[in-house]
């Protein structure tokens, strides 16, 4: 069975991008720039990766994050940001996010943690 793997990002471009590569790649990709309904998608089914960002409207990548794992513990989840030092990042990295990836990111970085 394909890896699976839920993006959660309020820019559709990151969205179309990071969906088009991976499914061209043999992955299977669900997107979302819901961030209220991308973590409950999350913690209702099961994915190999979620990648969100971190600034959103309405939840931050770190709530995610925490809302995420609470539920279920072995999720793996990649945050991505433009401000690596921001503090939410550090807060969704406490939280027991994998790691954390600047923008603009390489594709293979998040193909590192899907492997």
């Amino acid at each position: 069975m394909a890896k699976s793997m839920l993006v959660i990002d309020d820019e559709p471009m990151i969205l179309d991008a990071i969906k088009i590569i991976f499914e061209d790649m043999g992955y299977t990709v669900e997107t979302t720039s819901d961030p209220i309904q991308g973590t409950d998608v999350a913690i209702a089914r099961n994915f190999d990766l979620i990648v969100t960002d971190i600034r959103k409207p309405a939840r931050s990548g770190a709530e995610i994050t925490e809302a995420v794992l609470a539920k279920k513990p072995g999720a793996r989840i990649l945050v991505i940001t433009a401000y690596a030092n921001d503090p939410l990042a550090q807060r969704a990295i406490a939280a027991g996010a994998v790691s954390l990836l600047k923008k603009p990111f390489e594709i293979a970085k998040i193909l590192d943690f899907l492997s």
